[in-house]
């Protein structure tokens, strides 16, 4: 739990911070996730190549920690759970990242729409249990 805290505070002030309208980094956040989301594959033994994805960012390289223990005493099925919830979370921060460089603000459906995801509360619980 400990390591992937710091994996999930670390990664999301990374991409929010390249999702900013006023932002000079010339990142896509879309392709950084996808990226990310090979990288956690990967690392919870999930991906069918034998060769390590590149973590996007050296912050992403924190997930390998996380990673390693649960590869140890979870099921392949309870880590592919594990695996979608992060892969939701990473399309709800998508769409508000949409927002933040549209620089216009989602309805209250649109914002609860996707504010659960990028809490990531539904990837905690599933480490919790």
């Amino acid at each position: 739990m400990t390591w992937f805290t710091i994996w999930i505070f670390i990664w999301d002030d990374g991409t929010e911070d390249t999702a900013t309208v006023d932002s000079n980094e010339n990142i896509n956040p879309e392709s950084l996730h996808q990226q990310a989301l090979e990288y956690i594959e990967f690392q919870l033994g999930l991906s069918d190549g034998d060769v390590e994805a590149v973590p996007p960012t050296k912050y992403c390289g924190l997930f390998k920690y996380t990673a390693e223990p649960l590869r140890i005493a979870c099921t392949v099925t309870w880590r592919r759970e594990f695996y979608q919830h992060l892969a939701w979370y990473m399309k709800c921060c998508e769409v508000e990242h949409q927002f933040v460089r549209s620089g216009s603000l989602p309805t209250l459906s649109e914002y609860w729409g996707h504010r659960l995801g990028t809490s990531s509360i539904d990837a905690y619980s599933a480490l919790a249990e």
